[in-house]
């Protein structure tokens, strides 16, 4: 008896990662901006920029570490560079909580 095999587009993970990256990266840059016109005013914006930030690299990160598990431990770099990304993202994220614990 034949299985049926779902019909997956290998594309369609790459649109989303690219989009996701646009989206997050547009937002980064519009909040960087709008606290260098006026700190004082935008600096609840500190936060958003660092948590922002974590999000790509855990973006970045994670797909890094799915891989390595799909290549059973075949490439050693794909796994120092998911593990190196995604302590960058707790840094960011750990960053972000210190940020928006002194600004508010």
């Amino acid at each position: 008896m034949r299985t049926r095999r779902k019909s997956r587009n290998p594309h369609l993970t790459g649109v989303v990662m690219d989009l996701a990256h646009v989206v997050l990266c547009v937002g980064i840059v519009v909040c960087a901006v709008m606290i260098f016109l006026n700190p004082v005013y935008y600096q609840r914006l500190f936060p958003v920029v660092f948590a922002l930030a974590a999000l790509v690299q855990f973006l970045h990160g994670f797909p890094k570490l799915g891989g390595y598990r799909q290549s059973h431990g075949l490439d050693k770099g794909l796994l120092a560079s998911g593990i190196v990304l995604c302590i960058l993202g707790v840094v960011l994220a750990a960053l972000s909580v210190v940020s928006a614990v002194t600004v508010w």
